[in-house]
C-alpha cells in the first residue's frame, strides 16, 4: 500500500509497504482523509512532540515513521469475528491508546501515560517495521478507538475530530465556567476549535494572531473580539473586556519562551495559562507574575470521555470543523501538501487534509 514514510528528518517519502496485518480486537480503516497536524512538521524537522510534551524529554526519532493521527475512513476488515458488525461503517479514530497498567491509565489519565501506543507517531511500535499511521491507505485501529462517524459529517470534518478532543481538554484545563473572558494566542486549528469549545460552555473569547486571515475565521467562528498582535495591544482589549480585571484563562496554543511572561500578565487573580505546546527550552519568568494565585499549566492531548465530547459537539454543530479545512491533496502530493502546512504565513492555510 501506499503511504507517507518519514525515513529521517527532512526526508519524506510516499513509499509502497507492506499492508498492516489486524489483531484480535482491532478493525482494518481505509483512510478516506488524514490531517497534516502540527505535531506532523515537527516531526518532520527531527523533533519528537509527543516526548517533549508529554514526558518533557528529547527523545529520537525512529526510523521509518508512517506519520498522521488524525484520520476517519470506512472499515473493511476486522480482526476477530465479534467485530463483523463494524463492516462497512463509517469511522472516525481516537488515535492513542494508553497501557492500561500504570499509575497515569489506573487514574483516569491515559494521555499521560509513557508507555503509549500513538497512530502516526513512533511511541509504542518498537516491534513493528512500520507503525500505523494515518497517511496510508489502511490503517489497523483497535475496535473500541473507531467511532462511527454520523452521517452529516464528512470524512474531512471526523479527521479534525483529533484536535477537537484536544481543544476540548485544553478547555478543561483552563477551568472556565459561564461568562469567563479567554484568551485563544495562536489562530491555528487548535486555537480555533478551543474558541469553539469554550463558547459552547459560555465564555468569552478573545482570539490574538499576527495574521489577518485567522482572525476573520475565528470572527465568524463566534469570537467576540480579534487583536491583531503587532498591530493592536492584547493588554486594551482584556481589560476592556474584563472592566480591568483580567482573562480567567490564556489558552497558549504558540507556547514560545517569549510569550509566556506577557500572558501571565493578562490573568486575573486565580487565572490560568495553559499551554498547548512545549518547547525544550529555558526561560525565565519574574515569580510575581505568580502572584495571586495565577497558574502556569500544560495540556497534554485528552482523555478518552473527552474524544467523545468533542464527537458530540461537533455533531451537534456547536463545534464546526468544516471551515478550518482549506488546503487539500491527495497523498501523492505529501510533499507539496506538507510545503503548504510549513509555508502557512504565506499561504493563509489553516489545514491541510491528505485524501489517500
Amino acid at each position: 500500500m501506499k503511504a507517507v514514510v518519514l525515513r529521517g528528518p527532512g526526508q519524506l517519502e510516499v513509499a509502497d509497504i507492506p499492508e498492516p496485518k489486524l489483531t484480535p480486537g482491532q478493525v482494518m480503516v481505509r483512510v478516506r482523509a488524514c490531517g497534516i497536524c502540527g505535531s506532523d512538521l515537527r516531526y518532520l524537522n527531527g523533533e519528537n512532540p509527543w516526548a517533549q510534551h508529554t514526558l518533557g524529554v528529547a527523545t529520537p526519532n525512529p526510523p521509518d515513521m508512517v506519520l498522521g493521527h488524525e484520520l476517519a475512513g470506512d472499515v473493511v476488515a476486522v480482526g476477530d469475528a465479534g467485530l463483523e458488525k463494524r463492516l462497512g461503517e463509517r469511522v472516525a479514530i481516537l488515535a492513542y491508546r494508553g497501557c492500561g497498567r500504570c499509575f497515569y491509565c489506573q487514574r483516569g489519565e491515559p494521555n499521560l501515560c509513557p508507555d503509549t501506543e500513538h497512530i502516526g507517531h513512533g511511541a509504542g511500535w518498537s516491534e513493528l517495521d512500520y507503525n500505523p499511521g494515518g497517511m496510508a491507505e489502511f490503517c489497523p485501529v483497535w475496535g473500541d478507538s473507531a467511532y462511527a462517524l454520523p452521517e452529516q459529517l464528512s470524512y474531512e470534518e471526523g479527521a479534525l475530530l483529533d484536535g477537537v478532543g484536544v481543544a476540548v481538554h485544553a478547555t478543561a484545563r483552563a477551568q472556565l465556567v459561564c461568562g469567563d473572558c479567554l484568551v485563544v494566542l495562536g489562530c491555528g486549528p487548535i486555537g480555533l476549535l478551543a474558541l469553539q469549545v469554550a463558547r459552547s460552555a459560555g465564555a468569552r473569547v478573545i482570539a490574538a494572531d499576527v495574521a489577518a486571515a485567522p482572525l476573520r475565521l475565528a470572527e465568524s467562528l463566534g469570537a467576540d473580539a480579534t487583536v491583531r498582535l503587532g498591530e493592536q495591544p492584547l493588554e486594551d482589549a482584556v481589560r476592556e473586556a474584563t472592566a480591568g480585571l483580567g482573562a480567567a484563562a490564556v489558552l497558549n496554543t504558540v507556547a514560545a519562551p517569549d510569550t509566556i511572561g506577557g500572558c501571565m500578565s493578562l490573568l486575573r487573580p486565580g487565572g490560568r495559562q495553559v499551554l498547548l505546546a512545549v518547547e525544550l527550552d529555558t526561560m525565565s519568568l519574574p515569580l510575581p507574575l505568580l502572584a495571586g494565585e495565577r497558574v502556569l499549566t500544560t495540556s497534554a492531548n485528552n482523555n478518552y470521555r473527552e474524544f467523545e465530547e468533542g464527537l458530540r459537539l461537533t455533531a451537534s454543530g456547536q463545534v464546526k470543523t468544516g471551515p478550518l479545512v482549506t488546503d487539500r491533496f491527495p497523498l501523492a502530493e505529501a510533499h507539496k501538501a506538507f510545503h503548504v502546512a510549513a509555508s502557512k504565513a504565506d499561504t493563509n492555510t489553516i489545514k491541510v487534509v491528505l485524501f489517500p
